[in-house]
């Protein structure tokens, strides 16, 4: 029998957040990625649309910091959406997929975390 042991990060480090007033703007970036035909797709969780870009830890350092409990975000974009649909269409047609995140523990605290963030 193995051992499992669940051990969630205890630090998350925001390096830029970028909060748009209108849905509509961030989804607008992503609808031309989609109509590009590029794989996009957003994140939803406690009223909050969002995409966030990982630090990967590909340096000793950032291992480091990992294997402590610690990761960097290096830019969070979000706009208030306080219900969840799974797509967003644009004017123009392009329909954006919304990954619904709302179970992750470690998520909807960032989220409520920058909603006090105005």
């Amino acid at each position: 029998m193995i051992k499992i042991t669940y051990e969630p990060f205890k630090e998350v480090v925001i390096k830029e957040y970028i909060r748009f007033e209108k849905i509509e703007d961030l989804i607008y970036i992503f609808a031309q990625l989609r109509a590009g035909e590029a794989p996009v797709s957003l994140n939803w969780a406690n009223g909050l649309v969002f995409v966030y870009s990982p630090l990967i830890p590909d340096t000793d350092q950032l291992m480091e910091e990992f294997l402590k409990g610690r990761i960097y975000w290096v830019n969070v974009s979000y706009a208030e959406m306080p219900e969840y649909k799974s797509i967003f269409e644009t004017r123009e047609k392009v329909q954006v997929p919304i990954i619904n995140l709302s179970s992750n523990p470690m998520i909807g605290q960032i989220m409520e975390w920058l909603k006090q963030q105005k």
